[in-house]
């Protein structure tokens, strides 16, 4: 695909002009979300994308890792994120195009030795399938959805373990397998209903015996504490919390049961709480560095946060409370994380600006998320 030449001339316009639409006059005045997420989607799509293998580089210099998959499926999620909020052309065929350029990366198939990094791109693709019509993604996410399941065995009560190997201690099972499983079992019960059977249970039933686990074995009830060692903070994640939030909320969605928001708030309160930079109250994870997997977890809790404060039943005060909670952490990122010229690069953490002009796709799709996140919430006026 040949790079659009009026986007590129769009985003330098909107990250280096100080037009009255730029997202930040360098004045202090109030930030311009959506002007943000154009410029950073776009920045996406110009800098990490390769417009010939149709896939995402692993930074903005080009460098490919061919065994790099799971950061892809975030990729795929943002492109539908932008899709979505603008219904451009340049979002909707990289998310075309994606499908056989990742597929071809991932050695001609999306199967993958991981549970989990499966999971991302069977949440994914089934936004994508939804998005834009494209019936590839069906079988695609129908394929992942199916190979999810065959690593649920009934040792220590249940659970989809984390590889097909089960290999690295303490990691055999947890959350970063089940949490997004049990989002896709919600999401294709209320797509497909009793028409999709595996194993010989419906998703209805796949969604209780995974979320139920994740419950009893890896969540406190009194706190929201969710965790993959009970005796270790330090495998305390942002995207576990987050994904936990996202079943609960997609589980409350089809029984209307408060059980289940409850269970979303009480871990959105120990999120906001916990996983934080104590100075500035900003997301974070305590092990953020130039270039690991840990820097795309913050992204993936804005995620499934963003949907817990548009939920119309969460009571005002958690609503009032979360989204001051994401605006602070949002305006650090923006003013004083990232760098907007010549092209909008996010730092690893969100209060430090990178001081290279390489940056690592996972922190780039950190940041993303945030930026199309807060345009959304102000597209839904709740900023």
């Amino acid at each position: 695909m040949k790079k659009n030449w009026f986007y590129f001339a769009m985003l330098f316009f909107i990250t280096a002009c100080g037009s009255a639409n730029s997202p930040d006059d360098g004045e202090g005045n109030e930030i311009n979300w959506t002007a943000a997420a154009d410029s950073s989607s776009m920045s996406l799509v110009e800098n990490f994308w390769n417009p010939v293998k149709h896939h995402f580089n692993n930074d903005n210099g080009g460098t490919v890792n061919p065994y790099d998959y799971w950061p892809e499926a975030h990729g795929l999620d943002v492109l539908v994120d932008a899709y979505l909020r603008t219904q451009k052309e340049v979002y909707k065929t990289a998310i075309y195009d994606f499908y056989e350029g990742v597929k071809t990366k991932n050695g001609s198939r999306f199967w993958n030795n991981y549970y989990d990094d499966m999971g991302w791109h069977g949440m994914a693709h089934l936004r994508a399938l939804e998005t834009t019509g494209d019936i590839r993604y069906e079988q695609s996410s129908r394929d992942l959805w199916a190979w999810i399941l065959e690593g649920w065995d009934d040792l220590d009560g249940g659970g989809i373990r984390w590889n097909h190997d089960n290999t690295a201690e303490g990691m055999s099972k947890g959350v970063p397998s089940n949490g997004p499983a049990a989002i896709i079992a919600a999401r294709r019960w209320q797509k497909y209903g009793n028409t999709e059977i595996i194993n010989s249970r419906n998703d209805s039933v796949w969604l209780s015996m995974i979320y139920d686990w994740i419950r009893s074995n890896r969540f406190d009830p009194q706190t929201g504490r969710v965790f993959d060692s009970k005796n270790d903070t330090r495998g305390d994640w942002t995207y576990n919390a987050g994904t936990f939030i996202g079943a609960a909320l997609e589980y409350y969605k089809i029984t209307g049961d408060k059980t289940y928001l409850n269970d979303a708030v009480k871990t959105a309160d120990w999120a906001i709480s916990t996983l934080i930079n104590i100075d500035n109250r900003v997301l974070s994870d305590w092990a953020e560095q130039p270039d690991h997997d840990v820097d795309l977890f913050k992204g993936i809790f804005v995620r499934y946060f963003t949907q817990l404060i548009l939920n119309k039943d969460l009571p005002e005060n958690k609503r009032t409370r979360y989204i001051a909670f994401m605006k602070n952490s949002a305006e650090y990122l923006w003013t004083k994380g990232t760098r907007k010229s010549p092209l909008v690069l996010f730092g690893y953490h969100w209060w430090e600006a990178p001081n290279s002009n390489t940056v690592a796709l996972r922190v780039q799709l950190s940041g993303n998320m945030m930026m199309e996140a807060m345009a959304l919430l102000k597209e839904k006026g709740m900023l």
